[in-house]
């Protein structure tokens, strides 16, 4: 009978467990594993300095509404910093801000105002007063490259061919195009793509215009790379940031910064980057720069640092997405340490800027095909590598979305709380991915020990309090070859302080021996255990998709 009452019970934790973790944002525990994400040994406590450098980018129209009009806000920002800074954000990243007929702004149409939906200037400046106050940055996406063709620059350039903004774009008589290319006579072009040329449909009709990315987006014209910097939009592009400068920001992102000059691997991109970034510093000597270059290889990306001091590293995303997939990561400290290596030939203090996903890719948890262990061991590896890690909002409670059929899938509004409750959560757009019922909302994931904002919150604090893990380099172990593939081993080192960590990168409990001198287990994720085996060696029995820290 007793057999019986125990067997019933049983199934009804089992039970209750799987209704517990159908919702992304818990995972099941493994056969036979008391599963705790919150780590069993003690590290050091955070003593509030934020020394690990992590950004966080803000889908300003998805994140928080302050005032009940559906639409995220810059006042929902400031309401939202205490949060931010509670679990050790360094840095904020807005995307566009400015007046745009877009809803993602990449068009802007007024650089030096803020869009009304957004809030007003002196909401911004109060969005900065706050963030000063809690050594959190701001920096704004700034978009180099073009301008949306309802900016009073395009309309007027068009109006007339006397225009005084008529060079400050790509236009030429329609029948000409091709052949002013191939002779020169059309600056930063090299080669004819007629996709990309459009008609002048009002004002000088008869001739076409350079919109690489479309045609609500008119390229702007900064001339020969020579002479660049004394082209007109090449001094308003300064002028305006300037004019953010003195509002207070620290730095910017610049947006596809390979597609200013159309041949990506020249060296005119990063000569203009250069001359932009010189300018610039001129204003605020620690202005803080971050290109992005999306590209699938490192290499390609390497030569851009001669312009400017940070780029994301897209690459480092993409091998980790394999390392993860197929259970194959000994080597990628090793390619992060090559990277680093080659990004310094170029600039001796260039910045690693790492990622898992953001507002133009594939939901972290989305692409990782739904599977919460492989997203947080995910988070877990970007906090304890080398570089400057950002994270894109949402990514911390496992929010979800794929590119197929439309960007606003990976931009949907934040999860803050219970919806019946949830007086921040945008409604600009009803979200396919990350709704009430495959999202659990942050509110939740606080009081859950095994969900995956606890993993992002454990690990900010760990990068944050260990200035190893935040200034540290990284080195892998001379016997890499030797170890297992789904282990992924590596050190920092800072200032005396040693950390080794260790991820299992599978969905197996393996055992892994190291010889390392061990002081003390520092934290893990998952149960981690270890034992000595003699006076010289430990062994370490890791479950799936686990990672444990020693100091040495």
């Amino acid at each position: 009978m007793k057999r019986i009452i125990i067997l019933v019970l049983l199934f009804v934790i089992i039970s209750c467990n799987k209704d517990n973790n159908s919702i992304p944002g818990t995972d099941p525990n493994p056969p036979g594993i008391e599963r705790d994400d919150i780590s069993q040994y003690n590290a050091k406590e955070w003593d509030g300095i934020k020394r690990g450098g992590v950004f966080y980018e803000i889908f300003v129209r998805s994140f928080a509404d302050s005032n009940g009009d559906g639409i995220g806000d810059l006042n929902g920002i400031t309401a939202k910093l205490d949060y931010l800074n509670q679990i050790g954000i360094s840095g904020i990243w807005l995307t566009p801000i400015h007046p745009s007929p877009s809803y993602h702004g990449y068009d802007v149409e007024d650089y030096l105002s803020v869009k009304p939906e957004y809030g007003t200037m002196n909401d911004f400046e109060e969005l900065v007063k706050k963030a000063k106050s809690l050594n959190i940055k701001i920096i704004l996406d700034l978009v180099l490259n073009h301008t949306s063709k309802t900016h009073p620059w395009f309309i007027d350039a068009i109006s007339s061919q006397e225009s005084r903004y008529r060079d400050y774009y790509l236009i030429s008589p329609s029948d000409l195009v091709s052949s002013n290319i191939s002779s020169g006579k059309i600056p930063m072009t090299q080669s004819y793509i007629s996709s990309q040329w459009h008609n002048i449909s009002q004002g000088t009709s008869g001739y076409k215009y350079l919109g690489m990315f479309s045609d609500w987006m008119p390229d702007l014209n900064f001339g020969s790379i020579d002479t660049c910097e004394v082209s007109a939009p090449f001094k308003e592009m300064v002028e305006i940031s300037k004019f953010w400068i003195a509002k207070g920001v620290s730095g910017f992102r610049l947006d596809a910064v390979k597609h200013i000059y159309q041949n990506e691997i020249s060296e005119e991109n990063p000569l203009f980057l250069k001359k932009f970034f010189d300018s610039i510093k001129k204003e605020r000597n620690d202005i803080y720069v971050v290109g992005e270059n999306l590209s699938g290889d490192y290499r390609e990306v390497s030569p851009y640092y001669t312009g400017l001091p940070a780029l994301f590293n897209f690459d480092a995303w993409y091998k980790l997405i394999y390392a993860i997939e197929n259970s194959h990561a000994k080597w990628y400290p090793k390619d992060i340490v090559e990277m680093e290596a080659s990004f310094r030939s170029y600039r001796n203090d260039a910045i690693n800027v790492t990622k898992l996903s953001n507002h133009d890719e594939d939901r972290t948890l989305s692409r990782l095909g739904g599977d919460i262990s492989k997203a947080k061991i995910a988070a877990a590896i970007l906090l304890t590598i080398s570089g400057s890690p950002y994270i894109y909002y949402g990514e911390e409670i496992g929010m979800l979305g794929m590119k197929n059929g439309g960007d606003e899938n990976v931009r949907e509004p934040f999860l803050w709380s219970s919806i019946q409750s949830d007086n921040y959560r945008t409604k600009w757009r009803n979200p396919l991915f990350s709704t009430e019922s495959s999202v659990r909302p942050l509110e939740l994931q606080r009081n859950d020990k095994n969900s995956i904002f606890r993993v992002y919150e454990k690990f900010l604090k760990l990068r944050n309090t260990y200035q190893s893990l935040a200034y540290g380099e990284m080195r892998y172990p001379s016997n890499l070859d030797s170890y297992d593939k789904n282990f992924m081993v590596f050190f920092r080192e800072y200032s005396g302080e040693k950390l080794m960590i260790i991820h299992n990168v599978s969905s197996n409990t393996s055992t892994i021996a190291i010889s390392d001198p061990i002081v003390r287990a520092v934290a893990d994720m998952g149960s981690v255990t270890y034992s000595k085996i003699n006076t010289q060696s430990h062994s370490v029995t890791m479950p799936p998709y686990s990672t444990i820290i020693f100091e040495l």
